[in-house]
């Protein structure tokens, strides 16, 4: 079996079996790998029965309802959620001038990078864009930001082209990348940085999670490791952590995420005793992995890459009476496809979730913010496709607008970076788990989601903040080296820390 340092070549099949497979890790076929593991940028839940009865907001001022927007008893327009005004008119008495690259008196130019572009898989995180379109239009029906409207570019990088969008992004004029993600997105930060131009969103490789002038409303920070459901699963399922097994892609970016999770393992005491690679753009048959699993006895099962490819390992599984007590995975496989994939073959998962649970509609009526969110897209994206980055990438434009708002009038890169950096609780109005917008640290909160009987459940965790476990021990300090982020070149950045100061 394949272990941590061996990175590349073939994986061998489990439990013994001298068969191979060649693991090919071109770009184009390890996408499905890569686009699992952005759920780490995020990383559970008081119950009654198995619905949470507390809104996220439960004690911190909730300032929304389950209204739809504009309804009668409903927030006020351009308020969301325990944010209050986000989206607005300008001050009064102000005359809005240009103020800043992509600022006009009327406008505010705004790219968000995704991926639907690409010919592997249509509609890649087509949920960034959805999320941008309904934002932009709720936000403009109220008054835009202080007055100017927000237009958005929609940078389509196709999954291989993230570096040619970002130049463009930066020869016509954005004023700041926010709610995106690029599967490629270490492509092109130099570029970015290079123009002075800030992100505020979600990242994949550590090249664009650990760089400059970039913002992340939920941080997969690659020095800290939410570990909260970890401690969590230890207690639950003392006997099943002595035989655990960790599968992931044979793909870079995944590999450090299995190594990431290996290091939380070893804390923890848990003994590993499978250890497995697969080709990144799956495989013809799961069966020799989950005879592999099953000869060494696993009880608890990590996996670091895709939803649809566990969806077929965890069928395969079934189809030889395989369960394990329990499968650990972080937020992507908070996701339909998933569900409707696997269906009771995914019983048993346990989800690490930083999001307040948006898919199950009962729950999702009982926290303002997040019902307020899927009204707004329904109503100015309708039949967007609701996800987890759909989620996080919103949560990041109310980051800029409310940011944005507190500038006023001489709205500038340097003005909203200052206000956005200077938050210590972000939760989104109410959106997902508190995270520290001062420091790179990931959040100390998290919140589990399990499946049971195919069904999408809410167990309890002790939640002390909403439906959010909320502790300090939740976070690992890593030890590894896990990638280091791209810099400013600039020397005037070192001493000032702003956009105006990075830009060359």
């Amino acid at each position: 079996m394949l272990h941590g340092d061996n990175t590349y070549g073939a994986a061998r099949l489990g439990g013994g079996s001298s068969l191979r497979r060649i693991v090919r890790t071109s770009r184009v076929s390890g996408v499905v790998a890569i686009v699992s593991v952005t759920a780490v940028l995020a990383t559970a839940c008081g119950r009654s029965g198995d619905t949470a009865e507390t809104p996220q907001s439960a004690g911190r001022g909730s300032g929304g309802t389950a209204a739809a927007p504009g309804d009668a008893g409903g927030p006020a327009a351009g308020e969301f959620g325990d944010l209050g005004r986000v989206c607005g008119p300008a001050p009064e008495g102000a005359s809005l001038t240009a103020t800043d690259v992509g600022v006009t008196a009327d406008s505010i130019q705004v790219g968000t990078i995704s991926d639907p572009g690409f010919s592997g898989r249509p509609g890649l995180n087509q949920e960034i864009f959805d999320s941008a379109e309904a934002f932009s239009k709720w936000c403009n029906e109220a008054g835009g930001i202080g007055g100017r409207k927000v237009k958005v570019v929609e940078r389509d990088a196709k999954m291989t082209e993230h570096q040619a969008r970002m130049i463009e992004a930066c020869d016509e004029g954005d004023f700041m990348i926010v709610g995106g993600l690029g599967v490629f997105d270490d492509q092109g930060q130099q570029d970015r940085l290079a123009c002075g131009l800030p992100s505020i969103g979600s990242a994949t490789n550590p090249a664009a999670v650990e760089s400059d002038l970039f913002i992340a409303p939920l941080s997969n920070d690659t020095s800290t490791l939410p570990m909260g459901d970890m401690r969590w699963l230890d207690e639950q399922f003392p006997d099943a952590t002595d035989k655990s097994g960790i599968m992931t892609a044979a793909y870079p970016v995944t590999i450090t995420a299995s190594a990431r999770a290996k290091e939380a393992m070893g804390s923890l005491g848990w003994k590993i005793v499978y250890d497995e690679q697969y080709n990144p753009a799956g495989e013809a048959s799961w069966r020799g992995y989950v005879e592999g699993m099953k000869a060494a006895g696993v009880r608890g099962f990590i996996w670091t890459a895709d939803p649809l490819n566990l969806a077929a390992v965890l069928k395969a599984a079934a189809e030889i009476d395989f369960r394990p007590d329990f499968i650990r995975v972080v937020s992507n496989m908070y996701d339909k496809a998933f569900l409707a994939e696997a269906g009771t073959a995914a019983d048993n998962t346990y989800i690490l979730g930083t999001s307040y649970p948006f898919l199950d509609p009962d729950l999702a009526a009982k926290n303002p913010a997040t019902q307020q969110y899927l009204d707004i897209m329904d109503t100015y994206a309708p039949g967007g496709k609701i996800a987890n980055l759909g989620v996080t990438a919103f949560s990041s434009w109310l980051l800029f607008a409310k940011a944005g708002g507190e500038c006023g009038a001489d709205l500038t890169r340097d003005c909203l970076w200052e206000h956005a950096k200077s938050i210590a609780e972000w939760t989104g109005g109410g959106l997902q788990a508190r995270q520290d917008l001062t420091n790179d640290r990931v959040s100390e909160c998290f919140v589990e989601i399990a499946v049971k009987d195919g069904k999408w459940t809410v167990p309890d965790i002790g939640a002390n903040e909403g439906v959010f476990s909320c502790d300090a021990a939740n976070v690992m300090e890593m030890h590894g080296d896990y990638g280091q982020g791209v810099k400013c070149a600039n020397p005037a950045f070192a001493d000032d820390p702003k956009p105006s100061k990075c830009a060359l």
